[in-house]
């Protein structure tokens, strides 16, 4: 039996998601993914008694030379419950809660980049410490 987790997850989406392949890209050429930038929010809906983390993820060339086989601009949000024990509930949603959309938005990522013209696109590990 595993122990229960102080943080709970009750839903997951994405409310905005654009990914577009870039017809220039070389699939020859080494993927440099130098400029990928993730935003993060919690919230607090105290009449529900839950928890809003938000993550704005975006994937883009560093500059305007370099060439990707995709741009990604994605928003994943989690609405999730915390043990009333837990002192700090920003602190371990900006930490857990953060790295379950993280890894949500990977594999939603690699799912709709599998559909198009260049290989699939995996979001490269993080830490949120």
């Amino acid at each position: 039996m595993i122990a229960r987790a102080p943080i709970d997850l009750k839903s997951s989406f994405f409310p905005y998601v654009q990914v577009a392949a870039d017809p220039e890209f070389n699939v020859d050429a080494d993927e440099i993914y130098s400029d990928i930038q993730v935003k993060q929010t919690v919230d607090l809906d105290e009449e529900k008694g839950l928890y809003q983390v938000t993550l704005a993820i975006t994937v883009a060339p560093g500059n305007e030379d370099e060439k990707v086989p995709y741009k990604i601009d994605l928003v994943a949000v989690g609405l999730f419950s915390v043990d009333k024990g837990i002192d700090d509930p920003v602190r371990i949603l900006k930490i857990n809660g953060s790295s379950m959309l993280f890894s949500a938005a990977r594999e939603f990522i690699i799912a709709i980049t599998a559909r198009g013209p260049w290989p699939p696109f995996c979001l490269p590990t993080a830490s949120f410490f």
